[in-house]
C-alpha cells in the first residue's frame, strides 16, 4: 500500500494534523512531530505548540518562585499582583493557542508573535509561511 504523499505518516489530513497538533499541546506537537509529517508547515506548527508549552511551563516556574520569595519576606501586596501578572500570562497563552488551533485546522500556520521565531529554529525556512 502506497501512502498518499499529501496526508501525513498516521494517514491524517495535513489541517488535522496540525489542528490536533496544536489542540494538545506539547504531547500533541511532540506525536505529531515524530509523525514526521512531509509538509513543512504541519511540522511548524506541532514545534510551535511545544515552544509555547515550554514557554508557559518556564514562565510559570519563574513566577511561583519570585511569588514564593516575596511571600516568605511578608511582601503580599507584591504577592498578589504577581498573581494577577501569571493570570493575565496565562490568559493570553490559552488565547494564543485558541487561535493557532483553530487556524491549523483551516488549514493554515498561525505564526504567534515572539514564538515563532523560536520554532524557525527547528523548523528551517519556516519564516516564509
Amino acid at each position: 500500500m502506497v501512502q498518499d504523499p499529501n496526508r501525513s505518516s498516521f494517514g491524517l489530513e495535513p489541517n488535522v494534523a496540525a489542528g490536533l497538533a496544536s489542540l494538545f499541546w506539547w504531547v500533541g506537537g511532540l506525536v505529531i512531530l515524530l509523525g514526521k509529517p512531509p509538509q513543512q508547515w504541519v511540522r511548524f506548527v506541532a514545534v510551535q505548540a511545544i515552544v509555547l508549552s515550554v514557554a508557559l511551563a518556564i514562565v510559570g516556574i519563574v513566577i511561583q518562585i519570585i511569588d514564593a520569595l516575596l511571600f516568605a519576606i511578608h511582601m503580599w501586596p507584591i504577592v498578589a499582583i504577581i498573581g494577577i501578572v501569571w493570570l493575565v500570562v496565562w490568559v493570553a497563552g490559552v488565547v494564543l493557542w485558541l487561535i493557532a488551533t483553530i487556524q491549523a485546522f483551516q488549514g493554515k500556520a498561525y505564526r504567534m508573535p515572539f514564538l515563532a521565531q523560536y520554532a524557525d529554529r527547528f523548523v528551517p525556512a519556516s519564516a516564509s509561511l
